[in-house]
């Protein structure tokens, strides 16, 4: 699938509950500040209540293998839980059939007392952070052996909520207490002859420098078995079927890694006899493929994990609440909020100038809430009524892109407009961005505002249904009905990237609404 983020796969589980609605005049003070000027004489604006249950998103991600990835613990969240993402990756040699060093070297002990195997290392290249990226409190990084023919095969890296893990050997083979500021410092190899940074580097030591011994010193690649696992891809592939790369113990901080970068390999140390008898010390590298190197090297297998647990958490709470006073958002994979809008059933046939969905975080400590921040966008989109089993949802009718047309009814053969723009959401028109406001002392909070103004216009005009709103921070979007890769689309967060409480309809301070500006006809 051909994407800059990952798709997304997902079943919703929802939650639908029917209260009451009201509708209330407001003045210019309340408005984004893009709006329509509120005159109140031939421009008049309304609000309309909003109804918003929570849900949570039992989602299957499709994460691409050249994409960021995300690893680690966040164990202190008191609103939305806990958070533990690990990371399952096939490193293989660069070419086969592979040796170490170059023709004519010696670097085996028998060939010269003065070569052999040294040291190896797992690396992963560090992209950033989200949470606590300040902290010095450490998270230990531990790496152990995959162990599962499934996973030594080739496969599109699979993550999902209810997902089971490859198996792994309960051997740590190395551990590495790792901070952003770790991750970020310089760190000199080959004798200072060359330095890497942004790298988090994690040495096999005990029973993980055995390991790499054995696989330097036992591996060969003669045509014949049984130790020929470096004749060919598919021998060494059943030898080393990859790594588990998690965190243990508590922690405050997700990492961002990629693995198509050379920065993150499995990495040998040896020294060797050069053919003119220079001893000297050198680095070779397994790599993580992104897609097959013709035939001779397969794409590599990799899994990025990540587990939510909301028990004992305010959000837990809202799941069962007919009229929670709050909603939780967390980027995918996370949660969502199901809206409903009775006012827009019956609503005059008016000139809608903006149709403006308003959301508002609800303050919680400053300082986890300076930690743990709101996702940069928020999307939303349409409860499909067709089909209900498993339940189905489509694009927002027209105001996703006022530069593409598409057709959110369009569906197998009959694709004359795109079921959603393939250019991807224009924000500039259909919002969604990270707003910032204040109130009291100068409390920051969020503030989101979603434009629906013309598909508003089409239910108060042509009589369109008026669906019910799902909410969500996506890490990309996929509807199930639109066959074809095209159709999975990424949004605009990286993976599991924010976290947010916001008010719902019933909440007295921070308010959800939909705001109508309007000319009488």
């Amino acid at each position: 699938m051909q994407k800059r983020f990952l798709p997304a796969l997902f079943v919703a589980a929802f939650f639908l509950i029917i209260t009451h609605f009201g509708c209330t005049k407001i003045d210019t003070t309340t408005l984004g500040s893009d709006l329509v000027s509120v005159d109140n004489v031939n421009t008049f604006a309304d609000t309309l209540a909003v109804l918003a249950t929570q849900g949570i998103i039992n989602d299957s991600t499709l994460v691409l293998k050249a994409d960021n990835q995300v690893i680690g613990n966040i164990t202190n969240d008191a609103l939305f839980g806990t958070t533990n993402a690990a990371i399952y990756a096939q490193f293989k040699p660069t070419f086969y059939p592979f040796y170490f060093g170059n023709a004519g070297d010696k670097v085996y002990p028998s060939q010269s007392p003065m070569a052999g195997f040294d040291s190896a290392f797992v690396c992963l290249s560090f992209k950033g952070t989200w949470g606590d990226s300040s902290s010095s409190a450490p998270q230990t990084f531990e790496v152990r052996q995959i162990n599962d023919d499934r996973f030594r095969i080739n496969t599109d890296t699979l993550r999902k909520l209810d997902f089971t893990p490859p198996m792994v050997n309960a051997t740590l083979l190395g551990s590495a207490m790792i901070t952003p500021a770790i991750a970020r410092q310089k760190v000199k190899l080959a004798r200072g002859r060359d330095s890497v940074d942004n790298q988090i580097r994690i040495k096999l030591t005990g029973a993980g420098q055995s390991f790499a011994s054995l696989l330097y010193n036992s591996l060969d690649s003669t045509t014949v078995g049984p130790n020929n696992g470096f004749y060919r891809d598919s021998i060494f592939r059943k030898i080393l079927h990859g790594f588990e790369i998690k965190v243990s113990g508590p922690g405050r901080t997700l990492y961002y890694v990629n693995l198509a970068e050379a920065k993150s390999r499995f990495e040998f140390h040896y020294h060797k006899v050069t053919a003119a008898g220079v001893a000297d010390t050198a680095i070779q590298s397994f790599q993580f493929y992104t897609a097959a190197i013709s035939n001779a090297i397969s794409a590599s297998s990799g899994t990025d994990y990540v587990k939510r647990n909301y028990t004992g958490t305010p959000l837990q709470a809202a799941l069962t609440s007919p009229a929670p006073s709050d909603v939780f958002l967390q980027t995918s994979p996370g949660t969502f909020a199901n809206i409903k809008i009775p006012g827009l059933t019956g609503y005059p046939n008016r000139i809608v100038h903006r149709a403006y969905l308003i959301i508002e975080q609800t303050p919680d400590n400053p300082t986890t809430d300076g930690i743990y921040t709101p996702p940069p966008f928020l999307y939303a989109d349409l409860k499909d009524t067709v089909i209900s089993s498993p339940q189905r949802y489509k694009p927002v009718y027209f105001d996703l892109s006022t530069q593409v047309a598409y057709n959110p009814d369009a569906t197998g053969a009959n694709l004359l407009y795109h079921p959603f723009p393939l250019t991807n959401v224009d924000i500039a028109n259909f919002g969604g961005r990270l707003l910032q406001r204040y109130e009291g002392s100068n409390t920051p909070f969020a503030r989101y505002e979603i434009n629906i103004t013309r598909y508003v216009q089409h239910i108060v005009s042509n009589g369109f249904y008026n669906y019910d709103l799902r909410l969500y921070a996506p890490y990309s979007y996929y509807y199930p009905q639109y066959v074809g890769a095209q159709y999975v689309i990424p949004y605009y967060n990286p993976l599991a990237f924010g976290r947010v409480r916001v008010g719902s309809g019933n909440n007295p301070n921070h308010k959800m609404r939909l705001v109508v500006v309007y000319s009488k006809v």
